[in-house]
């Protein structure tokens, strides 16, 4: 494995400026999705909420971005997250991610990953990732 993987070792953080409405539009048509609570700022208050929530997939494609610019990614194998809170529109997100485990048999790392809003956990997530072997690629892991 790259002497560089180590369990408990942590990824860059990001600090991602916020998913933009205009985002959330295009995904929004994209999808298919027709949840108003994505689109309507007075509905999202009736709702509880602060504004208008974030839909669950874009947020996971955002950490799927994330994971993939990490130099010793090769390829996300598995990303699944629990929605701990609401992920709002056009509000910062913090993410951070720590190996939490390393096979080298498989050539995969599984990653934690949280994102948060306002000192707010927002989702828990993990990724089973193909990494770097010693300087070439592992093969993938069923």
């Amino acid at each position: 494995m790259s002497a560089r993987l180590a369990k408990g070792e942590k990824l860059p953080p990001v600090l991602l400026p916020g998913i933009a409405q205009t985002a959330i539009e295009a995904y929004l048509v994209a999808s298919g999705d027709d949840n108003p609570l994505h689109r309507d700022p007075e509905l999202a208050l009736a709702a509880g909420l602060a504004d208008v929530p974030v839909p669950g997939m874009l947020v996971l494609a955002h950490l799927a971005e994330y994971l993939g610019q990490w130099p010793e990614c090769r390829r996300i194998a598995a990303l699944s997250g629990r929605f701990v809170s609401p992920v709002l529109v056009a509000r910062p997100i913090r993410i951070e991610a720590r190996i939490m485990a390393i096979d080298t048999s498989a050539g995969t790392a599984t990653l934690r990953i949280t994102a948060a809003q306002e000192d707010r956990l927002a989702v828990l997530a993990e990724a089973r990732l193909l990494v770097r072997l010693e300087g070439r690629l592992a093969q993938a892991a069923p």
